[in-house]
Order: structure tokens, then C-alpha cells, then sequence
């Protein structure tokens, strides 16, 4: 039984590959190169009741005041998460719809900020030397921390599986054109993230860790290598400019050596984001709910396109007027939530942060946007790294062919958004992809 069990895990090896998206096309330079901004004082904060399309409960009534930091609502099922205020002040209104980064509007709670900052007893120093592995995933899943890479799944989930972890990976690649969130914590935050990475560590037992980066990152590398010096434990792995480079199962291939079905602790590893370890340095460290976050607001839309530490369930709109505001000559313009390759298009700016979000890009809307019909030129299935056939999945699905989208397998695709980016004819071959993928996963 054991040899079927290995058969199973390592499945041929056919190792996924990527496509170099030029400096130029990849613009990260815009928030990269300044110093990260904070806007740390809204009016009002507007908490999301949806999280991975689940709706959350709301424990507050209108009129309660409520300190940071405070349980405020509660993701029910399977891996419930906690939500907490980002804010001090008075619960104004329950239920009040806003946009939200998955493309439609959600109800949220509504908090007016009293700015006195007033924190819930329990954020305090904790003695983290004394800490068991149990108790350091209780104060992780306590504190709401979930994927901060835009998963928003709960970070404490991935520490309790029956296999065996033996290495920490952390995702620092950000392959997707404009975003620099990561980069900028590496740049100003590597104590904090050390420390991050060394309680998921001891969270599952791991003895080795790897923070996965560019290689071109030559100077940040440079910067961060004393810190890796007195971490014997704890190395860098460098990675290639490439999309989709940072796809976990892309990490997972080449830093263990072995590829799995479903989840990375099938080989023995589990994979976070680099802002989800900082997180979770301070949820273990001083019991800091996920109240506040790093996120990229990049693009040619903008005056100064930079990094921002903002509240959870700020205005989008209101972050972008603290930065200096829009472009003289903007004009319409796409607002893309998450990124340009993965995310979506927001219609109005007014959306608000949610825990899940990464980064809002701001761009003007293109002249030409003709969309042709396909050329066969098979661009698509080349460079699919899940090695999928994009067009055939969407001619399927167009066709309403259920059994020709299982045999196809749409369930696969991860998303990247690469099929559309590289189609020539800029059919939205994500999309139906996209669609079919669901369709599959609802039967």
C-alpha cells in the first residue's frame, strides 16, 4: 500500500513552466522605487460580512461601541475565521452594501471612527519563548489571520493536517505585473518577517524554511543576506522572472523536489505569503488581530502610485485622494482589483478593503479593445502552466458540453490569467475558464 501511496502523490512530473513578462510591461518600478505611504485614520471603516463567498455573522448591534481590534463578526462552515474593528468608535449601520474586490457589492458593518485608537485589552506583549505549537496556531486562527496573497483562506488551517511538515515555504516572488507589497516589507520589515517565519516553524514542526524570490531582486538580496547568515535554518531560493512563478504548486516543484494532487503537505511542505507571516509575527508577538494591512495601489491612472499600509475596510477612493489623487487626464478608467492578471474590474472606486486584497491597479481604459476570433495559433495551450487547452475549454462551455469540460479538465485551472494575457486575438479565455472550473466544482 505504500508504494500506491507514493505512486499517488508523485504523479509524472511534468514541470510547470512560465512566460518572462518584461520590465517594461511589468511596471512594478511605479510603487516600488518610493517610500511606502500609511493612511491609518479613515471616517469610517465599512467591515465585509463575505469572506470566500461565504457570508459572516455579525456579533455587533448599531450603536455599540467597539474598540480595536474587537470581535466584531465571524466567518461560519467548514474554517470559520474571526473578524475584528480595525478602528475605535460607535457600530453606525449593519448591512450597509459596498463594492468589494470579488466584483459585486456586499453588506458590511459600518464603524464611524472616534480616532482615539483604543485597543481591546487582550493586544498585549506575550511571552513567545514559552509558547507551544499548539498554542501559537490558537493565537494565529484567534486573531483572524488568513492568506494575505488573495486566498483570504485561514492561515491556521494549513497547521493542522495529518501529514507530516518538514519545510516552510514563503511566498516573496510576486510575479504579477505592478504589485510590490512584498517587496517593500522585505525591504523595511525583515526582523518582523524572520520572526514570522520562525513561529510557522515551530507552528508545525518544520526544520527548514525558504523564502522564495526573484533572482533579479539583486540588491534587496543583497540587503537581506545577513539576516539569512545568522538563520542557518532559514534560506533564500531564488526563482526565475517568469509568470507564474509564484503559483504554489510552481514553488512546491522546485524547492521540494516533488509535486502533489492537492495540497502541498502531501510532500511534506506548506506554503504563505510574506505579508501573512509578518502578520502573523504580530498576531503571536502582541495578539494583533488582522486589522491592517499592506496593499499596492499602482498604475498609469495615478499621480503617485505607491505602497500603503491601510485599515481593513477603508475606502478605496478615499486611500487614492491621501496619495495625491488621479492623473489630470485620466478619463474613464479600469479599476483592477488584485492585479492585472488574476484580478477583476471594479466599476467604481468606492470599493473597500478586505482582508483578502492585494491591490487595486488604476488604468486608463484602452482605445482599441476588438476582440477577434481565435487563430489557432495554439499560444494558449503552449503556455498554460496547469497544461490545459484554454480554447477548447471555452468552446466546450460555450457549447454547453458538461462531459467534454470534465474530460478536458477545467477543475485545474489556478487562474493566472496568462491564456488571455497571451492570446493575440485577446479572446477572454480566463473568464470561460474561469466559469467552467466553477460549473465543474458545483456538480
Amino acid at each position: 500500500m505504500k508504494g500506491v501511496k507514493e505512486r499517488r502523490i508523485n504523479v509524472i512530473f511534468s514541470k510547470i513552466k512560465g512566460v518572462y513578462i518584461s520590465e517594461h510591461k511589468g511596471h512594478k518600478e511605479l510603487s516600488s522605487m518610493t517610500p511606502y505611504g500609511e493612511y491609518l485614520n479613515p471616517e469610517y471603516v465599512y467591515i465585509p460580512l463575505v469572506e470566500q463567498d461565504t457570508v459572516c455573522e455579525a456579533l455587533v448591534n448599531v450603536g455599540d461601541k467597539v474598540k480595536l481590534g474587537q470581535l466584531i463578526a465571524m466567518k461560519k462552515g467548514r474554517f470559520s475565521s474571526p473578524i475584528h474593528a480595525s478602528v475605535s468608535g460607535e457600530v453606525v449601520a449593519i448591512d450597509t452594501k459596498m463594492w468589494h474586490s470579488s466584483g459585486r457589492m456586499v453588506p458590511t458593518i459600518q464603524i464611524k471612527n472616534d480616532f482615539l485608537e483604543t485597543k481591546v485589552e487582550s493586544i498585549k506583549e506575550n511571552n513567545v519563548s514559552e509558547l507551544t505549537s499548539e498554542q501559537i496556531i490558537e493565537k494565529i486562527r484567534d486573531c483572524g489571520i488568513v492568506g494575505l496573497g488573495g486566498s483570504g483562506f485561514p492561515a491556521y488551517v494549513k497547521y493542522m493536517g495529518n501529514c507530516p511538515i518538514d519545510t516552510v515555504i514563503i511566498n516573496a516572488v510576486e510575479c504579477e505585473p505592478y504589485i510590490s507589497d512584498n517587496y517593500t516589507i522585505m525591504k523595511n520589515q525583515m526582523d518582523e518577517l524572520i520572526s514570522g517565519i520562525k513561529f510557522i516553524m515551530r507552528a508545525v514542526d518544520a526544520h527548514k524554511a525558504f523564502l522564495a524570490i526573484k533572482k533579479n531582486k539583486v540588491e534587496l538580496i543583497k540587503k537581506m543576506q545577513p539576516y539569512f547568515d545568522a538563520e542557518p535554518d532559514i534560506n533564500m531560493f531564488f526563482v526565475k522572472d517568469e509568470y507564474p512563478a509564484g503559483w504554489e504548486k510552481y514553488l512546491v516543484q522546485r524547492i521540494v523536489k516533488k509535486t502533489y494532487n492537492n495540497l502541498p503537505s502531501e510532500v511534506g511542505a506548506v506554503v504563505n505569503n510574506a505579508a501573512t507571516a509578518l502578520a502573523i509575527y504580530r498576531a503571536v508577538t502582541y495578539n494583533m488581530p488582522l486589522v491592517e494591512k499592506m496593499i499596492t495601489i499602482s498604475g498609469r491612472g495615478l499621480k503617485n502610485p505607491q505602497n500603503v499600509y491601510v485599515k481593513i475596510g477603508t475606502k478605496l477612493n478615499d486611500i487614492i485622494k491621501s496619495m495625491g489623487g488621479y492623473t489630470d487626464d485620466l478619463g474613464e478608467a479600469y479599476f483592477i482589483a488584485g492585479g492585472p492578471m488574476t484580478g477583476k474590474s471594479i466599476p467604481f472606486d468606492s470599493m473597500v478593503v478586505n482582508r483578502a486584497l492585494t491591490s487595486v491597479i488604476v488604468m486608463p481604459k484602452l482605445i482599441d479593445d476588438t476582440v477577434y476570433s481565435c487563430l489557432g495559433c495554439g499560444k494558449c495551450v503552449e503556455n498554460c502552466p496547469a497544461f490545459l487547452s484554454p480554447v477548447q475549454i471555452k468552446n466546450a462551455l460555450d457549447a454547453g458540453d458538461k462531459e467534454l469540460l470534465k474530460e478536458y479538465h477545467a477543475e485545474k485551472c489556478m487562474q493566472c490569467g496568462l491564456c488571455s494575457y497571451i492570446c493575440p486575438s485577446r479572446i477572454e479565455l480566463t473568464e470561460s475558464v474561469a466559469k467552467a472550473k466553477a460549473l465543474l466544482l458545483k456538480r
